[in-house]
């Protein structure tokens, strides 16, 4: 089954093509649909994908998939070479939770961000962003978008570092940009989970 997803998302493998190099495990923390990281999946067989969400909307399930409550993820720490937020933190209750998280079961974490185009207002943003999740067949109540500064303010505060950043070609009719930022950290020790 194709969805109108596919296609924008198989042109965005090459421009990923360079961060994958070397990575051997992924997981992709709030993965809705999954479709794309099944697309990523399908171009990567080497490498092993492991998705997970707080509940099942997954229209693709082919890849293996975890059930979690949004706050502590099942896994160990740094058990995997990446973790993958993509479109995940602005539909968080608590954004910092998900993305510390995502940073303790990960070497480096992967986060595709949207901001709106300046002099988009608010109620525009709100609307295209339901109206998108209602063509996914997504159920979503939560929606905070982030604009650029309130992103990086979240990052500081975890102490993540910008290795990676560019914007990646938004196919929709949205008037928003898409960034993509490859973070890495060092936590604290009292930040770890105990195993």
């Amino acid at each position: 089954m194709n969805s109108f997803l596919d296609e924008p998302i198989t042109e965005l493998v090459d421009l990923f093509r360079p961060l994958i190099t070397g990575v051997e495990s992924v997981i992709d923390i709030g993965t809705g649909t999954s479709i794309p990281i099944h697309i990523f999946a399908g171009s990567f067989p080497a490498v092993k994908f492991y998705t997970t969400d707080i509940e099942d909307q997954r229209q693709r399930k082919e890849l293996p998939f975890i059930l979690y409550d949004g706050i502590t993820l099942p896994f160990g720490n740094q058990e995997f070479d990446v973790s993958v937020l993509n479109e995940t933190l602005h539909h968080c209750e608590n954004p910092e939770t998900v993305l510390r998280e995502a940073q303790r079961v990960a070497k480096a974490v992967f986060v595709v961000e949207h901001f709106p185009d300046p002099g988009v207002s608010t109620d525009e943003l709100v609307k295209g962003e339901f109206s998108t999740l209602e063509a996914l067949d997504l159920e979503c109540s939560v929606y905070n978008p982030f604009d650029e500064d309130s992103l990086l303010s979240l990052y500081r505060k975890l102490g993540l570092e910008i290795k990676e950043k560019f914007e990646i070609p938004y196919f929709g009719n949205r008037k928003i940009k898409k960034y993509f930022f490859k973070l890495v950290g060092k936590m604290a020790p009292d930040s770890y989970r105990e195993e």
